[in-house]
């Protein structure tokens, strides 16, 4: 999996929430070397997880449909008549 790469604009509004969080929070105040290394930690260390996720609720979401795809077909089969 190739390392998660943010929009600037996207990074730079979460660093100023993440330096509004531990403020607010924690009491602790951040500079924005520190706040952006600690975002691309925890991006580090999240995005398997989140990626991973991800993937399984696509696939679950994919096999509900294909079984629903499946009943339809199988009701669109025609029956063989019958001669009395």
């Amino acid at each position: 999996m190739k390392p998660l790469k943010l929009p600037k604009e996207e990074k730079d509004t979460l660093i100023s929430d993440l330096q509004e969080h531990m403020e607010n929070d924690y009491g602790v105040t951040m500079g924005n070397l520190a706040t952006e290394q600690l975002l691309d930690y925890m991006i580090q260390q999240l995005a398997a997880p989140i990626y991973n996720q991800a993937i399984e609720d696509a696939s679950k979401t994919l096999m509900d449909r294909m079984s629903v795809l499946e009943d339809d077909l199988y009701a669109m089969k025609i029956s063989k008549k019958t001669r009395r």
